[in-house]
């Protein structure tokens, strides 16, 4: 018999005591036919067990007993200059009693509209579901991803003979951290971030690795699954690169004597076309989860030095944005770009999934510059910071 929604308390964060119980609702869910506890499963997304996780959820009560919750966080990123922030949403659960009720639609709602309050950009949920699709999240595009194996691997004869590559450990943290902070692209990561992914050797639910690569004062790593037998073959994925491209290169070179690498490259990243000018194919893919724009004005807004570094000052001097109802409008003197449908403008500016296609925009005269010098919008990578 299904119930009223104001039989239930909530959305709100759990008090420390109803930590457990909370443990409990997602271990049930999410872990109970494959981890003996909590602890055990969500090492493998190791984002949520955070220090202030419990802080960054939200459930719904039946009395004093938690029954639906999500967990969320935040991380401000850098795209070549521009500050912007993104929100990530995972542990989406509700007891099988209680589905279909809403609620957890109603702490969905409810953790958007506290993304919107921190002046969040765009969201990122792990899965695809029609709840998630009615908060405006989308698949999206802008990721290849690169085949390297032992058939192919003497095609990158990379210019740098690695030195030293090695598996990093805890005490390395500092040096990835300082190692992805010189990229142009990135999230501005506290340290707890590389620590908590060390210690648990997770991330998106796959046992990982960071793999150090050294040669003389330039450094770079990989973070990597583990290799994972398939079919009579070994499999790695890289989730993650940063530092010094030939080293990366040379590291990839390394591995893939032994192992096939599927290596996901972010937007034009100089790492893809270095490895297409040797011959190995580019496949577009998907980015993981589904991603939202929380307020395109105001993102596009904040993007403007971005847009100025690439645009003619004629061009952005007077560029301004604005939506409603489903419209979203960039519009500069007499030029203008509309695009019509929630769908059409999270393709527009983090591209359209392979075999999508986007419709309903109209764009002219100098306009067309943005869409073909700017968009899509280039995120860094996101696997190490989903849950």
């Amino acid at each position: 018999m299904e119930r009223d929604i104001s039989a239930f308390s909530g959305p709100r964060t759990p008090k420390e005591r109803e930590a457990q119980a909370c443990a409990e609702l997602a271990y049930q869910v999410f872990f109970s036919h494959r981890f003996p506890d909590f602890l055990s499963g969500a090492s493998t997304w190791p984002m949520v067990l955070r220090e202030r996780a419990l802080q960054d959820t939200f459930a719904m009560f039946d009395g004093d007993k938690p029954v639906s919750l999500i967990h969320r966080f935040e991380r401000d990123a850098i795209v070549h200059g521009c500050k912007i922030r993104i929100g990530f949403v995972g542990f989406v659960c509700t007891h099988p009693n209680y589905r279909g009720l809403g609620l957890a639609s109603t702490i969905l709602a409810a953790t958007m509209n506290k993304f919107h309050e921190d002046d969040v950009d765009f969201v990122c949920i792990s899965g695809d579901r029609a709840m998630y699709r009615r908060a405006g999240a989308r698949p999206v595009g802008g990721r290849s991803e690169f085949v390297v194996n032992p058939e192919n691997v003497g095609k990158l004869r990379p210019k740098v003979d690695v030195v030293s590559i090695r598996t990093a450990n805890l005490s390395d943290a500092e040096l990835l951290a300082e190692i992805y902070d010189r990229e142009p692209i990135r999230f501005i990561r506290p340290l707890s971030d590389y620590e908590i992914v060390l210690k648990y050797r997770h991330c998106v639910g796959q046992e990982c690795e960071f793999i150090l690569v050294r040669d003389g004062t330039a450094s770079a790593y990989l973070l990597a699954t583990t290799p994972q037998a398939s079919e009579g073959k070994t499999l790695r994925t890289v989730f993650e690169y940063a530092g010094d491209r030939q080293l990366i290169l040379s590291a990839i070179w390394n591995l893939a004597h032994e192992t096939e690498l599927r290596v996901k490259v972010e937007g034009d990243d100089v790492l893809g076309r270095m490895l297409e000018e040797v011959g190995i194919e580019r496949v577009l893919t998907k980015k993981p989860g589904t991603i939202a724009v929380i307020d395109f004005a105001k993102t596009m807004r904040k993007l403007l030095p971005f847009f100025a570094s690439r645009l003619p000052a004629t061009l952005t001097k007077s560029l301004d944005f604005a939506f409603g109802n489903e419209r979203y409008v960039a519009w500069c003197e007499d030029r203008i770009l509309e695009i019509d449908g929630v769908t059409n403008m999270v393709w527009t500016l983090l591209g359209a999934p392979p075999n999508e296609t986007i419709t309903n925009v109209r764009v002219s005269g100098s306009m067309r510059e943005l869409c073909e010098r700017c968009l899509p919008i280039p995120l860094p990578s996101l696997e190490m910071n989903m849950i």
